[in-house]
């Protein structure tokens, strides 16, 4: 079984102030310096999904725009 690890992602269908300050102040923390939306995790969960991934097996996907990096 794999994983998608999203990273903090603006979700909120109508996100107050303060959930836009906090995500925006996460961007500012990471390489890709704009906030994470849900459909920036589109990509990795289709991946997962496909042949693409037929061997590939207990493995995590962190899509967080550069958050953490090793």
């Amino acid at each position: 079984m794999n994983c998608v690890a999203p990273g903090s992602t603006l979700a909120e269908e109508n996100p107050d102030e303060a959930t836009v300050k906090m995500r925006t102040a996460a961007a500012g923390e990471r390489a890709l310096k704009r906030v994470q939306r849900p459909e920036d995790l589109v990509g990795a969960v289709v991946f997962f999904a496909s042949a693409g991934s037929d061997f590939i097996t207990g493995q995590s996907l962190v899509v967080d725009g550069g958050a953490y990096m090793h």
